[in-house]
Order: C-alpha cells, then sequence, then structure tokens
C-alpha cells in the first residue's frame, strides 16, 4: 500500500515541476508575436526564366510584404529584418499574370503565423526582337532654306529586344536634329528612342545601340537659266531662225561658297560646224563638280531652227 502511494507522490511531484518549469519559463521568456513591415520579396530564377525566352514585365518594381511571426520573446527581440527571407520560385512559369504565394524563411524556433499580403501577381511575358532602321527627323527650323543630306551615319539599323507587349508597340526608330549645330559636317552622337505610332516613347526595351553617330552635308540652293552652248558654225548658205531649250531654268545645289557666284549654266556645247537643218534632242549640263540639279535631271532638251538664207 505504501509503494503504491509513493509512486503517486512521484509522478505527482514529476507533473509539479514540469509546471513549474513551464510557468517560469514562460515567465521570464514567454510567447510572443512580432511584425515585421516591409520585408523585400525576392524574385528567385529569373535567369532560368529568361532562359527559356520569357521576362516578367515590371521586373524593376520592388515588392514587399509584412510577415507576422511567433516564438519567444528573447528570440524576437534580437530578431532582425534582415534575417527574415521572403521568396517566391519562378523557374515553372507560363505565359501570362501569375499569382504567386510568397514563402518566409526564419531562424530556428521561430514560426510564421501571417504574411500580408500572401501573394504577388507577376506578368511573365516572351521575349522578342526586332531590327528596324534609325529614321532622321531635322527641324525645319535649322533647316532655314538649306538642303541637309547626312553624310555618314552607324548604325543605319539597330536591334531591340524586350517583352512582346512592349516590342509590339515599336512604330519606328528615330534620331531628331534640332540643333543647329550638328550641322557642321562632323561626327556626331545623338540619341534613339522607339517611339510608337503617336510619337510617344517606348522605354524599358534592350538596344543594341543607344546612340547613332551621323554628320551632315549641308546645301544652299539657287535657281539659274539654263544657256545653250553651240560651237562652229553653220553653212555659210544657211542662217539660224530660232533656238529653245527647256527647261529654261533649274534649281541648282551645292556648297553655298560654291554656288553663289553663279548666274547660268551651261549646256554641252552642240557642234553646229556646217549644219545645213534644224536640229534637236538631248544635251547634258556643265555642272562644277560640287553642284548638281536639285530634284531634276542632269539633261535639257533643245531645238535650233536653221534655213537657207533667202536670196535676195
Amino acid at each position: 500500500m505504501n509503494n503504491k502511494n509513493d509512486t503517486k507522490l512521484k509522478i505527482l511531484s514529476v507533473l509539479v515541476a514540469i509546471f513549474m518549469w513551464t510557468f517560469v519559463v514562460n515567465s521570464t521568456d514567454p510567447t510572443v508575436n512580432k511584425t515585421f513591415r516591409n520585408i523585400p520579396v525576392v524574385i528567385k530564377n529569373q535567369d532560368v526564366l529568361e532562359k527559356s525566352g520569357y521576362t516578367i514585365v515590371g521586373k524593376e518594381a520592388a515588392y514587399g510584404t509584412s510577415v507576422k511571426l511567433k516564438g519567444s520573446r528573447e528570440k524576437l527581440v534580437n530578431l532582425k529584418p534582415a534575417n527574415i527571407y521572403a521568396s517566391v520560385d519562378i523557374s515553372d512559369l507560363e505565359p501570362g499574370v501569375q499569382s504567386l504565394d510568397i514563402e518566409v524563411d526564419t531562424p530556428s524556433g521561430i514560426s510564421v503565423d501571417e504574411v500580408d499580403p500572401g501573394q504577388i501577381n507577376l506578368n511573365i511575358q516572351e521575349v522578342l526582337e526586332k531590327t528596324l532602321p534609325v529614321n532622321r527627323v531635322i527641324s525645319d527650323e535649322i533647316k532655314d532654306g538649306k538642303i541637309v543630306e547626312v553624310n555618314e551615319m552607324y548604325p543605319k539599323e539597330i536591334t531591340i529586344k524586350g517583352p512582346a507587349s512592349l516590342i509590339n508597340k515599336v512604330d519606328r526608330l528615330e534620331i531628331k536634329i534640332d540643333d543647329a549645330s550638328v550641322l557642321d559636317e562632323k561626327i556626331h552622337s545623338l540619341p534613339v528612342k522607339a517611339l510608337d505610332k503617336n510619337g510617344k516613347q517606348i522605354s524599358d526595351l534592350n538596344i543594341s545601340h543607344e546612340e547613332v553617330n551621323v554628320s551632315f552635308f549641308v546645301f544652299a540652293t539657287k535657281e539659274v537659266n539654263v544657256v545653250l552652248e553651240t560651237s562652229g558654225n553653220i553653212d555659210k548658205d544657211y542662217e539660224e531662225v530660232s533656238r529653245e531649250i527647256s527647261p529654261e531654268s533649274v534649281i541648282i545645289k551645292g556648297p553655298e561658297a560654291d554656288i553663289k557666284d553663279i548666274d547660268a549654266i551651261y549646256t554641252l556645247p552642240i557642234d553646229l560646224k556646217n549644219q545645213k537643218s534644224s536640229t534637236s534632242g538631248e544635251v547634258k549640263l556643265s555642272l562644277p563638280d560640287s553642284v548638281e540639279v536639285y530634284n531634276g535631271d542632269s539633261v535639257v532638251n533643245y531645238k535650233i531652227e536653221i534655213q537657207k538664207k533667202s536670196k535676195k
């Protein structure tokens, strides 16, 4: 009988000891909750996604969440936000908008009570590539009646790469020339912009060349008369009645210093030596090396009327 009582007393003593130990522990280091805000969410395996030909639209955006943790007061008091790791794994995602659960890793002895928000939304799109020519837009203000032409330009085409939704909006690549100082025939680096149909710039693209090296020729223009040049004398028994040329004037272009003193452009000479009949046809203009016809041909039409002299 006494043995049974002793056993009961021993069990009771153990239970009381456990209770007292738990009471003391909870009194000195109780279990508490603590919320950590603005914990950054790491997007894992982006490189795997990009190797598959896809990307996240707006991947530069920062994602964050608030985490409510549970653990002993001592551990939570000493826990720093840098020791909390929140992440989502995107290695197996398909194109489209995806809602992903945020996984939170904490030190041992600390559990996750709540994550808010518990998900993030990611827009996954296929990566496209497109090569386009570079358009040049020269403002009328700096032309001032001059003709501006490209001398050198590199590159003439540029490759752009990015999410399908952005690449499909790109209508053209463009450099804009609105500063007269670049029209000095020297090479200048000008920024390239990707524009949509409305002329709005599209950013967040990978562009093979962000600048184009370009130089320009600047020409002046001038309208001058065309003079029909002839050589030799017609037969002595014949005489020239009239001569016509079409067009009678042309617009020439060239460096301003080269054309300012030109008042007329002559044709190559028509040989009239011993000519006895009217003649007509085409003849080339005799142009200086640095001068050419603007928006026209360097050939004109002529007609020379010749008839026999009348006997007096």
